[in-house]
């Protein structure tokens, strides 16, 4: 699932939840089910959020990344017609559900597990909570709360330079990659051509 995926490969997200003071957000690391049912993660015990969240409205997840400004002057277009303006491009994607927080040191450590699993599978000696001292991991957990959302809705936006031309989705890509915050930029640069690669797949919208 394209959603799913790039959830995924984002990785960290921002859970929102509605309390007495109005809209709660949490930057936390985050599961996503194969089936994209479920979203996992946790929050420190000592955020308010879990407290204070009403368990009548539905909880926001959302994902953002890799984006980047995009600047007109790397249009050719630009010396062509002169129509063309500042603009932003981006991956984003979010799902809405119920939310349920687990108080349940089981429950937590579980997700905590698979968390670290998730994360350190591509290193060279990736590292086990059960690397840790006895003990450790427990208090650790403690000082967490797990929660899941149950997923209802799940959106998404491709915005990489689909509208423009080949030419310059080209500038694009080329400007980005020659800009100074290159990690973050080439990393647009690559999602502006694989979009391309795709055959300038449009925004995405339900998954």
């Amino acid at each position: 699932m394209v959603l799913r995926d790039a959830a995924r490969r984002i990785g960290a997200g921002h859970l929102t939840t509605v309390g007495p003071e109005g809209p709660v957000s949490s930057f936390v690391p985050l599961l996503v089910s194969d089936d994209a049912h479920v979203v996992r993660g946790h929050l420190a015990r000592a955020n308010p959020q879990w407290r204070t969240s009403d368990p009548t409205m539905s909880a926001l997840l959302t994902w953002v990344g890799p984006d980047a400004y995009v600047s007109p002057s790397w249009y050719p277009s630009k010396a062509e017609h002169g129509r063309v303006v500042p603009t932003w491009d981006y991956i984003a994607v979010q799902v809405r559900g119920p939310v349920t927080f687990h108080t349940d040191d089981s429950w937590t450590r579980a997700l905590v597990a698979e968390l670290t699993d998730t994360h350190e599978a591509g290193s060279d000696d990736p590292w086990s909570v059960d690397d840790a001292p006895d003990g450790y991991i427990d208090r650790t957990v403690r000082s967490v709360v797990g929660f899941d959302v149950r997923v209802t809705a799940l959106e998404g936006s491709w915005k990489l330079s689909q509208n423009r031309s080949a030419q310059d989705v080209a500038g694009v890509v080329a400007g980005m990659r020659a800009r100074s915050d290159a990690g973050r930029s080439a990393a647009v640069a690559d999602a502006v051509e694989a979009v391309d690669g795709l055959g300038r797949r449009p925004d995405v919208g339900s998954d």
